[in-house]
């Protein structure tokens, strides 16, 4: 590609040029230079756009109860039904105890001890995610234990 060609992509900004001094890509330049980091990303923005739900009440402990939550590389916990749970993160052994109080997921950590952790949980899909103070903490699946 031409120095020229790269000096212009450069200046010629979106977020800071006016509508009508907007850079205008040609196909064969997408897939070369940022136009190469747009297409790697661009899977990545479509699955952000998920519809997520609220999970509360009695909706909540039947979805967490008998089941294990995991990510399928980091984490993974089973939640039994007596209220325990026991699991791996990050090749580390981890168990405790949960509990649903006003529409939150709770944990406290036992081993290793911590103080209690609470979520309020969303679904999307077959994805759930774990919101703390309006932000996204824990994202993975929940499926049945055998």
């Amino acid at each position: 590609m031409a120095r020229s060609a790269t000096n212009r992509r450069l200046r010629c900004s979106i977020a800071s040029a006016p509508p009508a001094r907007r850079c205008r890509k040609r196909p064969e330049d997408l897939l070369s230079g940022e136009g190469a980091l747009l297409a790697l990303f661009a899977p990545v923005c479509a699955v952000s756009e998920e519809n997520w739900r609220d999970v509360k009440g009695a909706d909540l402990r039947a979805l967490v109860q008998d089941r294990e939550f995991g990510d399928g590389v980091h984490f993974a916990y089973v939640f039994r039904t007596d209220s325990t749970f026991s699991g791996m993160e990050m090749g580390r052994k981890e168990r405790g105890t949960w509990r649903i109080v006003r529409d939150e997921w709770c944990w406290k950590w036992t081993e290793p001890a911590a103080a209690e952790e609470c979520y309020r949980v969303q679904r999307g899909g077959a994805q759930v995610r774990l919101m703390r103070n309006g932000s996204e903490t824990w994202r993975g699946t929940l499926r049945k234990t055998r």
